[in-house]
């Protein structure tokens, strides 16, 4: 499924209203503690008020709700909107839904309410009342023509005031409020209480509006006290009128009381409202500081570079994020240092995502880890849980906010398990997008449903800190009084009040298409998929450094009773920052760092092994030579430069093949696992030469003991690669450039032309033809690219190796190409096979897995599997694959 886009680059702010002298963003006093369920209040207002020994519980009348209201005389408030009473459809325009928000909320202000006979009503605008005398109706805006023919007259016969609302709230109160003559008056004061009062009248406007469509959507259309709550707001609202904040503060509080009785008649347990706040590393300090404003739970979904981040940008507000966890009313949701591309990635980068994350949380949390696993940027994969529970995670959101393919499950909550067996207690429902004002419509619809189909009923938001839509803030304003709609719980919390799911669901690696290509290409990224390379090469590099290190310490300490020295020449040669140097995409300079360090600790380990033999470094023939690691725990058959040796090397111990080449002299050596083999540097003449062996090249074929070779002659490409003995080729190879346009409704490709093709090398290690060409369009003939390709076979090695150097690209076709889809205009290497019924396989963290699916991804190898063969694609890094 595919989540709408949330990133940086993509959210349109929504329509939010511009600084007025009524600031949507005021707020009362500082509260003193968390909202945690209905009762809890925390406006600091009501705090004065319980100082000075004033009892905060609803007014008396509120119980005795047969006592009639008193007769008043004013003005009557009516809303005419689209959709009322039915679920908005799902391409509801953002402009609309906002000026349906002003003109459902805008009359709830309490100077408009003060001058009021009853309630505002909502009335739908195809079929609205007979207008009357004394009457204010707001229209929504861009809704005009849907009124009933004559009906403009009729308000006009009837001297009735028709307005349309606009999507600036506070402008339209302010044109109301000039209607009724408020402006001028006490009560349109700068008095920040007041003002932040009045915007809590506003918030329970758009309150009693949301869940008069819950109660309709549940089938309980009178669930509401009207008299009850007209007695308690227009009480409250002439209160306010006469500057008495605290009466208002107390009627206010039970009006949303009986709110939230109304709202348990159909549901009388707990919904859940999980709001996550998204932090970015690139966002600048002080952002924290309006979601922190209210305190009313919220999760900020933070990987922990954002966190590092905010903590060196503003370090009041990492004081007061701290100081909010440890109340209980935030935590903070991530688990990995960055957002990097998971499933491209060698696992040990993963793993140190992982690792560095939980050092950087502690670090600046107070010592605490996050529990839940989260992403804004795509990155869900079949084993996340087995790694993420190493690393103390227990739960997750199996979910990703920017773009992507993952499966949904219909039910709240699921154990998602990994192919081992373990799992996450696992979030997986959809939020609605809190800075968008069409979702704020259909939160009553998308409760309702949870409520009916869900053990749990649970509604997630998501948004920025900034902006966010007018609804939302109009929620958790009156989230401060009561739980109307539901409880807003922190997603820790949320995971500690429900129940443990039993159901697991265990995806296949199918369920999961990252949208990291299109994303690369879209932010002109100019290396999408040779970094990628770039980053497993250097990852394997320090891997395999990093055990040399472990074995040079080990075995100097074992002879010596010390280990060696340390001390690298060159500077940021330390490991851990070689490590933090690859991880954070600072290739170049961690490149540098790692010659040293490989120079200086394979020089130790050899000292070491030397000094570990019986008699010490002294013992033994004084033959120079080489000392070949390997650092795998598997046996293998490399092919190694050897600087400086004889260019006549035989074959002796290890050694199985040596030849000059241009790149020095090229040998073949046997190596066992997490060990070593010392080959010479000058030859045993005693010793006979290597035999031809199983190599030969002849024409444009190339053969070892175990693959052959053939090239094509039109081409330059694999004609045929199949084992010694078959005769049906296993796979073919052509390099291709896409994106010419369509033929006959097809899509046109490049045509590979070879210019020549010669053999360097014919044994005995290995065998060597270059391929050289260029890439022609097939309707003119023009040359759109020149192309090398270099094949290598080595003796005793059932692998062929390719290299391809592509040159002269024409650049009309590269500047269509930055332009364009990458799945459609690209330069790729497309391969053959003879069975259409093959199986294929991918590697996922050097799993093999089936895979079914057009655009299989994998940095590691692609498998073809028929009854009898096997045939794989080592990927050496480059992950897309169509």
């Amino acid at each position: 499924m595919s989540m709408p886009s949330l990133g940086p680059q993509d959210v349109e702010p929504p329509l939010t209203p511009p600084p007025a002298p009524e600031t949507e963003s005021a707020t009362a006093d500082q509260p003193d503690q968390p909202v945690g369920s209905r009762g809890d209040d925390s406006r600091g207002g009501i705090g004065e008020v319980e100082s000075s020994g004033q009892t905060l519980q609803p007014q008396p009348d509120l119980v005795n709700e047969s006592e009639p209201l008193a007769p008043r005389n004013g003005w009557r408030l009516v809303a005419l909107i689209p959709h009322d009473g039915k679920e908005p459809p799902a391409g509801l325009d953002d402009v609309l839904a906002q000026a349906t928000w002003c003109a459902a909320s805008a009359l709830w202000h309490p100077s408009l309410l003060a001058r009021a006979a009853e309630l505002p009503i909502i009335e739908p605008i195809e079929t609205p009342s007979a207008p009357a005398p004394k009457e204010i109706r707001v229209i929504a805006s861009g809704t005009l023509d849907r009124l009933p023919s004559g009906y403009r007259t009729q308000v006009e016969d009837a001297g009735a005031i028709l307005l349309e609302s606009g999507t600036d709230r506070a402008a339209l109160i302010g044109q109301i409020q000039e209607r009724l003559g408020a402006v001028g008056t006490p009560e349109t004061s700068d008095d920040p209480g007041l003002i932040a009062v009045a915007l809590d009248f506003l918030a329970l406007g758009a309150t009693h509006w949301l869940l008069r469509d819950l109660a309709t959507a549940m089938g309980h259309e009178g669930a509401i006290n009207h008299q009850a709550l007209t007695r308690e707001i227009l009480a409250g609202a002439d209160a306010w009128q006469g500057c008495d904040r605290s009466t208002a503060i107390n009627r206010l509080r039970a009006g949303f009381e009986v709110l939230t009785q109304a709202r348990e008649r159909f549901y009388p347990v707990d919904a859940y409202l999980v709001d996550l706040c998204l932090l970015d590393p690139a966002m600048p300090g002080g952002v924290l500081a309006g979601p922190l404003d209210s305190h009313v739970a919220i999760s900020f979904l933070a990987p922990a570079l954002a966190i590092e981040n905010q903590a060196s940008r503003d370090p009041e507000g990492m004081e007061r994020l701290r100081q909010a966890i440890s109340e209980g009313w935030v935590d903070v949701a991530g688990g990995q240092y960055a957002e990097a591309e998971n499933l491209m990635l060698p696992l040990e980068s993963i793993l140190w995502q992982f690792r560095r994350g939980s050092e950087v949380y502690r670090a600046h949390l107070e010592e605490r880890n996050v529990e839940t696993f989260a992403r804004r940027r795509f990155g869900l994969f079949t084993q996340l849980p087995q790694i993420a529970k190493r690393f103390g995670l227990r739960y997750a959101l199996h979910l990703g906010f920017d773009a992507g393919r993952f499966p949904i499950r219909s039910e709240v909550k699921r154990l998602w398990e990994s192919p081992d067996g373990t799992s996450l207690e696992t979030l997986l429902r959809p939020p609605l997008a809190a800075d968008r004002p069409a979702q704020g419509l259909m939160i009553a619809w998308r409760l309702a449903a949870t409520m009916r189909n869900d053990h749990v009923a649970t509604l997630p938001l998501v948004h920025w800190p900034t902006p966010v839509a007018t609804w939302y803030r109009d929620l958790r304003r009156g989230a401060t009084y009561s739980p109307v709609l539901g409880r807003w719980v922190t997603l820790n919390d949320y995971f500690h009040l429900t129940d443990r799911p039993y159901e697991t669901f265990r995806p296949d690696p199918d369920s999961y298409l990252s949208p990291y290509l299109a994303q690369a290409a879209a932010a002109r990224d100019p290396e999408p998929i040779s970094r990628m390379a770039r980053q497993h090469r250097l990852r394997a590099r320090f891997d395999a450094m990093e055990w040399t290190r472990a074995t040079a310490l080990a075995i100097s300490a074992a002879a010596t009773g010390s280990p060696p020295t340390s001390e690298v020449v060159g500077a940021q040669t330390d490991p851990a920052s070689i490590e933090n140097m690859i991880e954070t995409g600072r290739h170049g300079a961690a490149a540098s760092g790692l010659d040293a360090l490989e120079s200086f600790w394979a020089g130790q380990l050899a000292r070491g092994i030397l000094a570990a033999r019986p008699g010490g470094s002294s013992s033994g023939p004084s033959r120079a030579g080489y000392l070949v690691i390997n650092p795998l725990g598997v046996p293998r058959r490399v092919a190694v430069i050897l600087p400086g040796a004889a260019s006549d090397l035989r074959p002796e111990g290890p050694l199985r093949a040596a030849q000059l080449t241009d790149e020095g002299v090229s040998a073949v050596v046997d190596l066992p696992a997490f060990g070593y083999a010392w080959v010479p540097a000058e030859p045993n003449l005693g010793l006979p030469p290597a035999p031809p062996g199983g190599l030969s090249a002849r024409g444009r074929t190339l053969k070892n003991e175990t693959v052959e070779l053939e090239i094509d002659e039109a081409t330059g490409g694999i004609r045929g690669a199949l084992a010694v003995g078959e005769s049906t080729p296993r796979i073919g190879q052509q390099l291709i450039l896409a994106g010419l346009g369509e033929a006959a409704g097809k899509p046109l490709a490049s045509q590979m032309k070879a210019d020549r093709c010669d053999i360097d090398y014919a044994g005995p290690a290995l065998v060597q033809a270059t391929a050289a060409g260029t890439l022609i369009d097939p309707r003119t003939g023009t040359p759109l690219a020149g192309f090398t390709q270099r094949y290598r076979l080595w003796t005793g090695r059932p692998v062929l190796e390719i290299d391809i150097t592509l040159d002269a690209i024409k650049p009309g076709w590269l500047k269509r190409a930055a332009d364009s889809d990458p799945w459609t205009t690209y330069l790729a290497s497309r391969w053959a096979w003879p069975d259409a019924s093959s199986m294929l396989r991918r590697t996922v963290l050097l799993a093999p897995e089936m895979t079914e699916i057009g655009r299989p991804e994998t940095a590691g190898a692609l498998d073809i599997s028929t009854r009898r063969q096997r045939t794989a694609l080592l990927c050496g890094g480059l992950p897309y694959h169509q």
